[in-house]
């Protein structure tokens, strides 16, 4: 049919999985920026398109799989999302909906793409029964798969790398290929594609609007580079683009998204998607001043790495353009931790970053993750103490979890270190999360210590009295709410290794 729609790109739901009893009414709803790009860019090349987006919509396996057989595209992607660093339980929710899709008898080709399906693009053909893997970034792959389609139909066999970055599977053969160049010059991708994700669906992280939780919606968020240069062993933000790598954009390119967002949907509330904001302190400041000259009330926040914080100066900046949040991926307070997963981050830099972020009025997240390799006791009791000295407005404490892809999960694999037995394992909120062990903690006893440390920082007098004082009496008493909403843990076997 000449109205079919080419492509179809899925957002399945995995809020409940990834955040527990938090999901309904607490957690963020993010816009799938990714499938935005690419929805984007296809369209820039001619080719129709649409966004399923599962996770806003609240659709579950099944109501996904029946929206996505009566649409009826010529190929369906699947994103389990390759901008943050471990939202693998979105591979539970991309694993189930094939499996309601079968059940179905779904006769439209599905592929996977993300972190999951770039690391190990065979084995998600043969045990998660998708039909395609895209192996890389999306763009190029995607355009020229819908040409093969229009031309020559599904039933026609790709060939071993006809498409770079394009793997399939025809039965039980599969036919491969290799991962997707990156596409270098980001400043000629298109803009999101809004009109398909639009901005009044989605919500910020209650921490962001703790001044006014009333401006939780409309929210967006965008990159103003892409990649990170970094090469921490935890963290899989590189994995589908194969390794370290930074790419801006220009000013001029991130004012004309932001504005558009603010006169065309009317956000103020924004996150900063940028694995790290200040690697480009120049870039930042520029767009800091663009801002600042357009005049608008703007609510952002964004990450930032303490050694890219040069001088307070340009915290001031930031504070004037709206980033009232910045978050600090410190992970761990034991210099000899951080070493050991090449997070380099030195003691003075991490204090003098805090400080003068601090002194220039912006209200702090830390991220500190409890089991990385050498951790022990005393090395996560120093991380909660570091949290506690400095009183942040809002800590995140993770368990280490060994994403697939990383070189923490290779070496675990190497080392016979058990990992999660499901996708969900990997979720920090999973009734069944499962960290990794470490040669002196065992799972149960590092998620253990997480959860009571998350129970007694937020419980802190010191800590009610602060955000009282900054924020008022209601958030005191929200935040007290949601820390006494337990979650559901079926802890790891203490003799799990």
């Amino acid at each position: 049919m000449s109205d079919r729609l080419d492509l179809l790109l899925v957002f399945p739901n995995n809020r409940a999985r990834a955040y527990g009893t938090l999901a309904s009414d607490i957690a963020a709803i993010t816009p799938p920026v990714q499938a935005g790009l690419t929805a984007a860019y296809v369209r820039e090349q001619g080719y129709t398109v649409d966004i399923l987006d599962a996770d806003a919509d609240n659709l579950d396996a099944a109501q996904t799989a029946q929206r996505i057989r009566e649409i009826d595209p010529r190929v369906a992607i699947v994103c389990t999302d390759h901008v943050n660093s471990g939202d693998v339980t979105k591979m539970a929710a991309a694993s189930e909906l094939l499996t309601r899709l079968r059940e179905q008898g779904n006769t439209v080709p599905i592929m996977l793409e993300g972190v999951v399906p770039t690391a190990y693009p065979e084995q998600m053909l043969r045990n998660e029964g998708a039909d395609l893997i895209c192996e890389g970034e999306a763009f190029t792959p995607v355009i020229e798969l819908l040409q093969h389609l229009k031309e020559k139909g599904w039933a026609t066999r790709l060939e071993e790398n006809q498409i770079v970055g394009v793997w399939a599977r025809y039965g039980n053969d599969v036919v491969r290929s290799v991962r997707a160049p990156l596409f270098r010059n980001v400043d000629e991708l298109p803009m999101t594609a809004w009109d398909l994700i639009p901005p009044h669906k989605y919500r910020a992280h209650i921490w962001q609007c703790f001044d006014d939780l009333s401006k939780r919606s409309p929210y967006a968020t965008l990159a103003t580079n892409y990649g990170c240069p970094y090469g921490c062993t935890f963290c899989s933000v590189n994995v589908v683009a194969g390794g370290s790598n930074f790419r801006p954009r220009s000013p001029e390119k991130v004012l004309d998204e932001i504005d558009y967002l603010v006169h065309e949907h009317g956000v103020r509330t924004i996150r900063l998607l940028d694995n790290v904001f200040t690697i480009r302190l120049d870039l930042a400041e520029q767009i800091c001043d663009m801002i600042i000259e357009r005049g608008y009330d703007l609510n952002m926040w964004a990450y930032a790495r303490v050694e890219s914080i040069k001088h307070i100066d340009i915290l001031h900046k930031m504070k004037r353009a709206g980033i009232n949040w910045l978050v600090y991926g410190i992970e761990s307070a034991s210099e000899r931790v951080r070493v050991g997963v090449d997070k380099g981050s030195r003691e003075q830099s991490i204090h003098e970053a805090l400080h003068w972020t601090q002194e220039a009025g912006i209200n702090i997240l830390g991220n500190f993750i409890f089991g990385l390799p050498g951790d022990d006791y005393e090395a996560m009791q120093m991380s909660y103490d570091m949290a506690v000295e400095y009183n942040f407005e809002w800590a995140n404490f993770y368990c280490a979890m060994a994403y697939p892809g990383t070189a923490l999960h290779e070496q675990a694999l190497k080392e016979g270190i058990a990992l999660p037995p499901t996708w969900s394992g990997y979720g920090h909120f999973s009734p069944d999360a499962w960290p990794l062990s470490t040669e002196h903690l065992k799972p149960h006893e590092i998620l253990r210590f997480r959860d009571e440390k998350v129970q007694e920082y937020f419980a802190r007098p010191e800590y009610l009295r602060m955000m009282e004082k900054k924020f008022g009496p209601e958030i005191v008493a929200y935040i007290q709410e949601i820390y006494s909403i337990p979650i559901p843990r079926n802890y790891p076997s203490e003799t799990a290794v």
